[in-house]
């Protein structure tokens, strides 16, 4: 009979140390979590999506005929975590639902027993939905398949595992308000940026209009010296000059007396004026046409010597890092230009296709400093400052970077 009693005692003894042993591991712990996963997953779209688009043309065609042959009878049936981001990746709230349940996988380690474990995998809710029922539902089906008490069970848990609990849902809960928060102040950066964007082209069209009514004076003011000028360089104004010249009057004048200094000494009539020839009127007119011509070549020579001294250009191509493995002359293929070289260092600043360079993301750190806007919503690239790049044999390497905003 004793022996009977003491066979038992050891019995229950050692059950009783079973089930305070953590028996599940680690590689099946993550296969839990993965099946956790799919199920808070498909509950919260169920919820949160019901009334979206998203929900008939996506989720009921591709995403829930996967998740409904989720089950614990056959982990080969658990979707793993990397093809549930695949299956999300067009719903980014049960995207990061799904990444922060696949960090519990490592707290494994945290927990002691098999109950605690399994325990660890409740989530009351998220992003506002709902998940109590769903957790009840996944701690039911995990007691039936490793012998734990159901429904009682949870609310009869140790008080270090009820406050573990809540603090891994408040951990959820802060960091969600951490990604609200810093949505919030990159739309205020945006909205931030798209006013002085609004401010600099308000000021942009006040100065467009300044220049050309400034430009339209001019070249009115420009319009009647031209014509004024061509007036008075016709060729009969040139003859009306030339016959009502004083200066023209007196030297033929001088002329007349001379040839005629006998009459002027026999004072026998009264000398007439001289009266120019057709032959003297176009030698005068021949002598100030020419005169002008010569004055337009010197102006058309002078103008050629200045654009001589126009800015050259040279595109900068190859780049790998900070190094640009060589310039030419060409453009095509390359984003970014140089000009005013002196002493192996030139000035280089962005040149090329808005779009693709957007696109591409070539404004890397070692070339570039964007002072504001990103490439998520950008369509135009605004140079502030140009950079600075220095010659090494045939490359060039940037020894300080561009400012630029991405708007």
């Amino acid at each position: 009979m004793k022996k009977s009693i003491v066979i038992l005692n050891v019995f229950l003894l050692l059950s009783t140390l079973c089930n305070g042993q953590k028996t599940i591991t680690k590689q099946d712990f993550e296969k839990l979590v993965d099946y956790a996963n799919c199920k808070y997953v498909q509950a919260f779209i169920e919820k949160n999506d019901a009334s979206k688009p998203y929900y008939q043309d996506t989720y009921l065609k591709k995403i829930k005929p996967e998740l409904n042959k989720v089950n614990l009878d056959s982990f080969q049936t658990i979707i793993n975590y990397d093809k549930l981001v695949d299956l999300l990746s067009n719903n980014q709230p049960a995207l990061q639902l799904a990444k922060k349940l696949n960090e519990r996988k490592l707290k494994y380690a945290n927990f002691q027993d098999n109950e605690s474990l399994l325990q660890s995998l409740m989530t009351s809710g998220w992003n506002n939905v709902d998940l109590s029922k769903t957790a009840t539902e996944i701690q039911d089906d995990l007691s039936s398949k490793y012998g734990t008490k159901k429904g009682s069970n949870i609310k009869k848990t140790s008080e270090n595992d009820v406050i573990k609990a809540q603090t891994l849902q408040t951990a959820f809960q802060v960091e969600e308000l951490q990604l609200k928060l810093n949505q919030l102040q990159g739309q205020y950066e945006k909205l931030t940026d798209d006013t002085r964007m609004l401010e600099y082209q308000k000021s942009l069209n006040n100065l467009k209009i300044f220049l050309y009514g400034g430009l339209g004076i001019f070249l009115l003011l420009l319009i009647f010296i031209l014509v004024l000028l061509k007036k008075r360089t016709s060729r009969e104004n040139i003859i009306n000059y030339v016959l009502d010249s004083k200066r023209v009057e007196e030297k033929y004048i001088a002329k007349e007396n001379s040839q005629s200094f006998n009459q002027i000494l026999k004072k026998t009539e009264p000398l007439e004026p001289y009266k120019l020839t057709e032959n003297d009127i176009n030698l005068i007119v021949n002598k100030v046409l020419e005169c002008k011509r010569l004055k337009e070549t010197e102006s058309q020579k002078d103008y050629k010597d200045t654009k001589k001294e126009e800015i050259v250009y040279k595109y900068l191509k190859g780049k790998t890092g900070k190094i640009f493995s060589r310039a030419d002359n060409s453009s095509e293929n390359s984003f970014f230009r140089i000009y005013e070289e002196r002493d192996n260092f030139a000035k280089f600043e962005f040149n090329g296709d808005e779009a693709e360079a957007i696109a591409n993301r070539i404004f890397t750190d070692d070339i570039s400093n964007i002072i504001s806007g990103g490439y998520q919503n950008a369509h135009h690239v605004i140079t502030i400052k140009p950079g600075k790049v220095k010659r090494i044999g045939d490359q060039w390497e940037v020894v300080e970077p561009i400012d630029i905003k991405l708007v």
